[in-house]
């Protein structure tokens, strides 16, 4: 994992201080720097979209299950580690800027967790800060509803994302952007993982980070 994190980080000033958590302040920061002779003056409002491929790299996958007596009452709540797998993706979102470089999307998409095959369906939001113009440098955040594909998780409210994009490659009819993110996803599930007597699953907690490649048009 730190390979892959180091590969990602040689395309960016970030620096990550923790290998278990990103430094919000950092990647803020960052973001300025990148932008420091930015424009000010107020921007035209224009909608535009991204469609990105994503992929990501387990740090966490926590299991929670209870364990009941022959009488069907709760003895104790127990959680167990999984191994860290990867996952990968596909997202398309739509933005409009609501205020002076802040814009609101709309995010529709699908992702696949090797740990587990959790598949998921998603419809959420993303609201974007952008440092100098809408074709630049942004920090953004991301929730999402899951949408179960497979009745081994059930459908809710579960993912919320922060990253840090930035262009790599522009032209006149679109822009190649590079994305940094830590990832959380929750979801409901149903199926039994390491066979306990009286076991019942409750639920699976992934934290990862990962990248994606997007074209903005």
């Amino acid at each position: 994992m730190r390979k892959i994190l180091a590969i990602l980080l040689s395309l960016s000033p970030l620096v990550i201080h923790s290998q278990n958590k990103l430094d919000i302040t950092d990647i803020i920061e960052t973001g300025k720097n990148i932008a420091k002779n930015s424009n000010q003056n107020q921007l035209t409002k224009v909608w535009f979209s991204t469609i990105e491929i994503e992929f990501g790299i387990n740090n966490e996958v926590r299991y929670d299950y209870d364990l009941y007596d022959t009488n069907d009452k709760l003895n104790s709540g127990k959680t167990t580690t999984l191994d860290n797998k990867s996952s990968f993706g596909i997202l398309y979102n739509i933005n409009y800027p609501v205020f002076n470089k802040l814009t609101l999307g709309a995010v529709s998409g699908f992702q696949h967790q090797s740990q587990l095959k959790i598949s998921t369906l998603k419809l959420g939001g993303i609201v974007r800060y952008h440092f100098s113009n809408y074709r630049d440098v942004n920090i953004n955040l991301m929730t999402a509803y899951n949408i179960a594909l497979s009745n081994t998780i059930e459908s809710e409210m579960g993912n919320v994302r922060f990253g840090l994009q930035f262009p790599i490659h522009r032209s006149d009819d679109f822009i190649l952007n590079l994305t940094i993110f830590s990832d959380y996803n929750f979801y409901g599930y149903n199926k039994i993982v390491v066979n306990e007597i009286n076991e019942r699953p409750s639920n699976v907690i992934i934290r990862s980070y990962g990248f994606s490649l997007g074209i903005q048009f």
